[in-house]
């Protein structure tokens, strides 16, 4: 690991910028670098061998840059790092999802909802690896896949976020003490959320946040300076920027990446 190095993220598109924007604000004296994967978006629905080539192509493109840490931004990725070694073999690679399970595995809740893509849900991501730690704690974990296309609809309306949201809320179990949200788009939607429902909402990036403290390896918080945020994609940039003005309320310039393209 260089202490000296940036704190990169990746994701398939603009959902990781939630990320992003809590490390920011957390660690303003750190350089970021964020790559979107914007040509394979999404990731949800690879396969498997698809999925492992493109987290292969992304980390070994990333390490180039001898980073102090890498952040899978990226719940699907995060949930094939869980079935890969690489996890292990690097100790600069930061799970989105590892934690947020330690902190749920060592609180009071009994039961917890999870809301993620199809992917993360059909690997049991959360269920495994919140009960390795604590078996006692029920999890319960529904695949939303309207949620993202929605929230990424900057023309969709109150009334119709309001119904697809609705119909994802009825399926959490009466007895869930939290909600966690296991796409990094989700957060996005908090508000709409706790208005249809009083329930305790989770967000992993304030985790990770956490866990970069805990590892000690970014400088320390302090005000007065802007991050150095440097952001790429494999494919349209002009969304990108866009988002990127939206999310991080700042003009960014965005560098295009050629990945090799899967065979």
């Amino acid at each position: 690991m260089n202490t000296n190095g940036p704190i990169c993220l990746f994701d398939s598109g603009i959902g990781g910028l939630t990320v992003l924007k809590k490390l920011a604000n957390a660690f303003p004296n750190e350089n970021y670098i964020y790559l979107a994967d914007l040509a394979r978006v999404p990731f949800g629905d690879k396969s498997k061998e698809e999925l492992t080539n493109i987290v292969n192509e992304i980390i070994s493109w990333l390490e180039k840059f001898n980073p102090k840490a890498i952040i899978t931004a990226c719940n699907t990725s995060a949930a094939l790092l869980q079935q890969s070694a690489l996890s292990s073999q690097l100790s600069a690679l930061i799970s989105i999802i590892d934690p947020v399970a330690k902190e749920i595995a060592s609180s009071n809740y009994k039961e917890v909802t999870v809301w993620a893509t199809k992917f993360t849900i059909e690997n049991n991501a959360y269920k495994k690896a919140i009960n390795k730690l604590n078996p006692n704690i029920k999890v319960q974990e529904i695949s939303c896949p309207k949620l993202v296309p929605m929230i990424e609809n900057l023309e969709c309306s109150i009334e119709e976020k309001t119904k697809i949201i609705s119909e994802y809320m009825e399926q959490i179990s009466p007895s869930s003490d939290a909600l966690i949200y296991g796409c990094t788009h989700y957060p996005h939607i908090d508000e709409m959320v706790k208005k249809q429902r009083n329930i305790v909402t989770i967000d992993p990036a304030d985790a990770v946040v956490k866990e970069i403290f805990a590892r000690d390896v970014a400088r320390n918080v302090s005000t007065g300076r802007t991050p150095s945020i440097s952001l790429y994609t494999t494919a349209q940039k002009e969304k990108l920027e866009r988002f990127a003005k939206l999310y991080l309320c700042g003009d960014y310039k965005v560098g295009l990446v050629t990945l090799k393209a899967l065979v």
